[in-house]
This record gives C-alpha cells, structure tokens and sequence, in this order.
C-alpha cells in the first residue's frame, strides 16, 4: 500500500510541474488552465501565499536559462529510459540484483534521473509552488527507494547488503545523508529526525528561490517612478536613463489615461523582436494563436504596458503584485509605429504572467 501511495504522489508532482510548462505553450493552454487556474487561484485569495505562483527565475529577460532547463529534462529522461531498459532486461534473463552500468555506482539511477528532469522543467518555468510540488516529488521518491530496498533485503539478503555498502543511494557521497546526520543527528527518533529534514528541505528551498528572484530582478534592467505610479522592466540591455526617459513617455499616451486615472500601478515590460512579444503574451495568458495572429512586424522594440490587477502586493517588483496587459506599442526610430489595445477578456489563462 505504501508503495502504491508514494509511486502515486510522485507521479502526481511530476504530473503537476510537466503539464504546467507543456500546455502553456500549446494549444490546449485554455482548457489546461480553466482546470488548473483553481489550483494556482487559490493562493492568490491569502496575503500570506499570494507569492506562491510567482516567478522566482528569468523567464521573459532570457533564453539561455529555459533552454538549459530542456536540456537537463532532456538528459533526465533519457538517463531514465537507459536505464529502466537496463533493469527490465536484467529481469527478463533473471538476474537477481543489477550490479553493472548505472547500477554499478547508483542504487536508484531511475529515481535520480526523474529528479532530474523534473529539475529542468523547474527550471523552464520557474515557479515557487512548483517548486515546492519538486521537493515533495524528490521526497516522495526518497520514501519510494527505502520501501524497495527494505524488499531487497529481505529477498536478495547479503547479496544486496555487499551492494549497498559499495554504492550510493542517489548521489555521489550522499549529500543529503551528510547534512541530515550533520544538522539532525542528534534527534534519535527517525521519524521525527525524517520530519524535522524535511521541513527544512522546503524552508532551504524557498529560501534559496526568493534569494534567486532578488538576484534576478537585480541583473535585469528595471526602475520605478514613484510619484506616476509607472514600473518599467527591460528584456534588453539599456541604461536606467534611457529606461526613466521611456518610463516617463507613459504621460503621453493617451490609451492609458484610464488606467492613470484609476491611481493604480502600470508596469512596461521593453523587449525586441516579435518573438519575445509573442512569448510575453502567451506567457501573460493570451492563446497560441490570438498572440500569432497579432499585426506586429518582426523586428523592432515592443512595449508591453499592463495594469495592476487584483493581487495584495503593494511593490511593483514584488511576487504577491498582479498585472493584467491593457496596451502593446511597436517602436521605430524612437516613435510609436503602431498600438494594439488588448481586450480583458483575451487574458483568460495564466493568472499570474512573469515579470521578467
């Protein structure tokens, strides 16, 4: 029944943290997020978890760290078919325990390369509940590998006991074993000391997440004029002068008077070429083909303005800060060339778009 219950839930999270990157991006993106909108919704209703569907990794501002993450997924699935390809054949000739290829260093590569793949869609779309959907996943599979080494023993006896001694659970040295024994080890009880590591697993994780979005934030070009109550954000390189001087152009545009009037924040996010406007958009909640479709010339600098919507963040830069696209501007030669005022009702996806 354990064993059910663990494969289950680890399934569940990876589930979870794939559907979320892959649907996003097709499209059945609608019909995903009219199911999973509840799901990310519900923190948003609480001050104190309206963080949790916030970005806390580049995602718009850049292309380097995305394609990594597909990358690492792509090597965990592959590592993950080799080597279930390696236990089901040593299965099939009946070999009682698997001692060469990845076995011959890792007892549990599948685990491993799971977690790893689950890492690189982490890393494609960085939020923080799924990264707390990660931890519990590598949790789960944890739990998973000690119930069938546990079988192991009791089937394959000394067998199984000379490979435990000579390799390693997951990862090399053991990472974290060391720190449970070195920040744990004095609790006895193993339930407890297992309880007391795992709360601290998630408390170093979202730790380390919100340190990575400030450090994010702080290598991307942004500033805030206070006194207009206007944010702006660059995907680009350019100087914070340059980005106020835009910033300030906001006063000018007549599409978003409404918004000013309403006393309510309004955040730029500058970026080049019609693909990254396309990518803004969609990752704004806009479908595939309603961003597609949009007249936007291929190259050129694309504004993106939106409004702050519902949320309880009072900082712009902030993760419980909601926005909602209400104005897109092409410029060339430093003139608007063209405006797209979008609809609310185009928006219906993603309740929570990435700030940079």
């Amino acid at each position: 029944m354990f064993k059910l219950i663990a494969k289950a839930a680890g399934f569940l999270a990876y589930f979870f943290i794939t559907l979320e990157m892959l649907f996003m991006v097709t499209p059945f993106a609608l019909y995903y997020y009219s199911i999973d909108r509840p799901l990310l919704a519900a923190p948003l209703s609480f001050p104190t978890t309206a963080w949790l569907p916030a970005f806390f990794l580049p995602h718009l501002s850049s292309e380097i760290l995305p394609n990594i993450g597909n990358l690492i997924c792509l090597l965990g699935l592959v590592g993950f078919v080799l080597s279930a390809f390696q236990l089901y054949r040593a299965k099939f000739t009946q070999r009682c325990v698997v001692e060469d290829g990845f076995y011959k260093h890792i007892r549990h590569p599948q685990y491993l390369f799971l977690g790893l793949a689950g890492l690189g869609l982490l890393i494609t779309w960085p939020r923080f509940i799924l990264l707390i959907i990660y931890v519990n996943m590598l949790w789960f599979y944890y739990l998973l590998a000690r119930s069938e080494e546990r079988r192991m023993e009791a089937r394959f006896g000394e067998v199984y006991h000379e490979q435990e001694q000579r390799t390693w659970m997951f990862l090399p040295w053991e990472p974290g074993g060391f720190l449970q024994r070195r920040f744990f080890g004095w609790i006895h009880q193993r339930k407890t000391r297992l309880g007391a590591t795992y709360v601290f697993s998630l408390i170093v994780a979202i730790g380390a997440a919100f340190l990575l979005r400030g450090l994010s934030l702080a290598v991307t070009s942004h500033t805030i004029l206070e006194n207009e109550k206007i944010a702006a954000i660059s995907f680009v390189t350019m100087s914070e002068r340059d980005l106020r001087d835009m910033a300030a152009s906001v006063e000018r545009l007549q599409e978003l008077q409404t918004q000013k009037a309403e006393k309510r924040w309004i955040l730029m996010q500058i970026m080049q070429g019609r693909g990254s406007a396309v990518h803004t958009l969609i990752d704004a909640g806009m479908t595939r083909r309603q961003a597609s479709d949009l007249n936007l010339v291929r190259n050129g600098t694309k504004v993106v303005f939106s409004q702050q919507s519902e949320g309880f963040g009072q900082q712009p830069f902030g993760p419980r800060m909601r926005w909602r696209p209400v104005l897109m501007v092409e410029i060339n030669e430093r003139e608007a060339s063209n405006k797209i005022v979008f609809e609310r009702g185009w928006f219906s996806g993603n309740p929570v778009m990435p700030l940079f």
